[in-house]
């Protein structure tokens, strides 16, 4: 990913250094026939490294700002936090294997984003990434013309609230009781269900959606020491 974001000076590369983490997940996709969306364009230049990245994927997008065609796919100007906009997006592309949430960074709008893309667009052993989640420790600002009024235990931070599931994860080892971190999660049960892995890096969570075969080997076993719990 170095090589392909410092040809477009793209500040993923230049100040973020997200080829730190991501590389151990995209790179095993570089020659796949996929389906890549991100969220937020801005100035292309992240575009422009997606589709010499991926030369044999479709590279889909949205911006609240610009519509356009490009050589491997469409930017469709919608607002991720308006649903009519996120379902037309869907019935054209039906479902993406990598979705990058490079939007507002509004914390309520990464939230939203997540519970929607991850269960109906997102196929299934896909990766979800929501990058610039600094945002989530601010206790004031504007951005992009949102207010943002967040904080490091707020509510509304979207890194305290997969922080406080990490435990779905491990969820074959809870007892019935410990479980209500379930139905007190703000990310919806069916995204729940299916989250195989989170990872934390420098400003950015990467979240993979299981395979169906994972799922239903792995989502609701009944854990073989139980006596010990």
């Amino acid at each position: 990913m170095f090589n392909f974001g410092i040809k477009y000076k793209t500040d993923k590369l230049t100040h973020h250094g997200y080829e730190r983490f991501y590389d151990m997940f995209l790179y095993p996709l570089i020659n796949k026939d996929i389906i890549f969306f991100e969220i937020g364009i801005d100035s292309s230049r992240s575009l422009k490294m997606w589709n010499d990245m991926f030369k044999n994927g479709k590279i889909y997008g949205m911006d609240i700002e610009v519509n356009f065609v490009h050589e491997k796919g469409e930017i469709f100007k919608g607002d991720q936090s308006n649903q009519d906009d996120l379902d037309r997006i869907i019935s054209i592309i039906n479902k993406a294997n990598i979705i990058v949430d490079d939007g507002s960074h509004k914390p309520e709008h990464q939230l939203y984003t997540f519970n929607y893309l991850f269960e109906k667009l997102l196929a299934f052993g896909g990766i979800y990434i929501i990058e610039d989640v600094e945002t989530n420790y601010w206790t004031k600002g504007k951005l992009y013309d949102y207010d943002i009024n967040a904080g490091y235990n707020a509510d509304n931070n979207v890194v305290k609230i997969f922080r406080d599931i990490i435990d779905i994860v491990n969820r074959e080892f809870l007892l019935e009781k410990h479980q209500i971190i379930i139905k007190q999660s703000k990310i919806n049960y069916e995204n729940l269900k299916y989250i195989s892995s989170i990872t934390f890096g420098a400003n950015c969570i990467i979240i993979k959606k299981m395979t169906t075969k994972e799922y239903d080997r792995y989502a609701n076993r009944k854990y073989r020491f139980s006596a010990y719990l």
